[in-house]
């Protein structure tokens, strides 16, 4: 008899011991809620209150476990945002309609989706005890949140009008930092990182003559934690400016029996050299005139136009390749 109560005893020890783990197991369980970043990528956040005509746009909240009744709501309003910041938010929950059997800090998670990395964090579970929402289990949950945005592009970039090697352009609300590309006529030639301005000497890498060039910047994210929260903008190229190095934009032409002659706004006039006037390339003779037609120059073949610009990265009337410098391609 005692044999069978011992047994008995042990029996209910192990169910009972396998009970406790199967229910340390459950409460262990964790159900998420995620936080989903929206980013502008189509200026959808301009606004005539706001003079730079951005702002970050709020996160989507969204949960498998959990029946989100009402939310987010914000401790502060969107206009007031600034990325790196953090603002609070508040969801409602009902439980009973979750598939999600547990609800707590222990219990809850609440991550950022899609591997973003700015932060989030749960700060609080309540169970709701206002009359807005009707059921038993209805609970409140607060969470902290990183402001993360998506930087814009500069409204203008362009050579700098007194020096045309000083790229320049717009600065870039939340922006300090820019990428830099210089191109020419064969492809991009050197990329700079430029931190806390809105201009770049490109002066030492300008080294051709007779050469298209342009530059594209772009507003990033520095390196750090500012990565966590913001995304690079786009690529604006300074070909879109008016202002895109034309030379020299002030002077009169004369035609003459010999052939046309330019005269600077100071009286000059230049001779025996190259001068680029309002975009386009010259070359002048000793006597001052722009020739035309095809020249040696200084060991190179180049085509000018009947009015003495020149020929570049096109085929000539006679039938001749040209490349981006105006050389004959042989």
């Amino acid at each position: 008899m005692k044999k069978r109560q011992a047994m008995a005893v042990m029996t209910a020890a192990v169910l009972l011991a396998a009970g406790t783990a199967m229910t340390s197991h459950a409460a262990e369980k964790e159900y998420q809620i995620y936080v989903s970043n929206n980013y502008d990528t189509q200026n959808v956040s301009a606004d005539d209150n706001d003079d730079e005509k951005v702002h970050p746009l709020a996160p989507d909240v969204y949960s498998d476990d959990y029946e989100i009744i009402d939310g987010p709501s914000w401790s502060k309003g969107l206009l007031s945002w600034t990325p790196g910041k953090t603002v609070t938010g508040t969801i409602y929950v009902d439980l009973d309609s979750s598939s999600a059997e547990s609800i707590g800090k222990n219990r809850t998670g609440m991550v950022m989706a899609d591997g973003e990395d700015n932060e989030v964090e749960l700060t609080s579970v309540e169970r709701y005890k206002g009359s807005k929402y009707e059921g038993d289990n209805i609970y409140k949950i607060k969470f902290s949140y990183q402001v993360a945005a998506q930087l814009g592009d500069t409204t203008w970039a362009g050579w700098d009008s007194a020096n045309p090697t000083l790229a320049r352009w717009n600065g870039v609300k939340y922006a300090n930092t820019y990428r830099v590309v210089l191109y020419d006529d064969q492809g991009s030639v050197v990329t700079q990182t430029v931190e806390n301005a809105t201009s770049y000497d490109f002066s030492q890498f300008m080294t051709k003559d007779r050469v298209n060039y342009y530059f594209e910047v772009t507003a990033i994210a520095r390196n750090g934690d500012q990565r966590d929260y913001l995304k690079d903008g786009g690529p604006v190229s300074s070909l879109g400016s008016a202002s895109n190095n034309p030379g020299i934009t002030d002077g009169t032409w004369g035609d003459y029996q010999q052939g046309r002659r330019f005269t600077r706004a100071d009286g000059t006039n230049p001779a025996g050299c190259w001068e680029r006037i309002l975009g386009k390339w010259y070359y002048f003779n000793a006597g001052g005139y722009a020739v035309t037609g095809w020249n040696e120059i200084d060991g190179t073949w180049y085509y000018m136009y009947e009015d003495g610009a020149m020929a570049a990265g096109t085929t000539t009337p006679d039938g001749y390749v040209v490349d981006g410098s105006g050389a004959w391609v042989q």
